[in-house]
């Protein structure tokens, strides 16, 4: 009786063929919903030759980020029209929430595409030195010929 099944033992093989089906389509789920879930802001930055910033900042600094329409992110997370009294509030909570949990200088990357109009980017400006943030306007550098 050395190979045959008796029929009071319990089956102990097991049958690994619907498990790698499963696993095959999570695999499948997780590749067509990275792409969504990793969403970028698309933002064209002015070039300059200005290429001199070699420190590195002691802390992250906070993103915050106007789009060609003119529409305000900070990181990832959309407010809304930059110029709009409601966003600038919402901007200005959020800002006074994130230094809460920071130590100063509080440093804020600003990046706005090249085609956002000087008046989309002034009263994010005024918050921010409200607020007394610090923060750099992002370019991308020329390329070296």
């Amino acid at each position: 009786m050395g190979g045959s099944w008796d029929q009071n033992e319990p089956l102990s093989e097991i049958n690994v063929t619907p498990f790698v089906d499963v696993l095959l389509v999570l695999l499948i789920i997780f590749m067509v919903t990275a792409p969504i879930v990793n969403h970028v802001i698309q933002v064209d930055l002015p070039e300059d030759s200005y290429n001199q910033d070699k420190m590195k900042p002691m802390q992250e600094p906070l993103r915050v980020v106007i789009d060609k329409s003119g529409v305000l992110y900070l990181g990832n997370t959309r407010i809304g029209g930059s110029t709009e009294d409601e966003s600038q509030r919402v901007l200005e909570d959020k800002i006074k929430q994130w230094t809460k949990g920071q130590k100063q200088p509080w440093l804020v990357d600003v990046e706005a595409d090249e085609k956002v109009d000087y008046g989309s980017i002034v009263p994010v400006i005024a918050r921010l030195k409200e607020l007394k943030v610090s923060m750099n306007l992002v370019i991308r550098p020329k390329a070296k010929k």
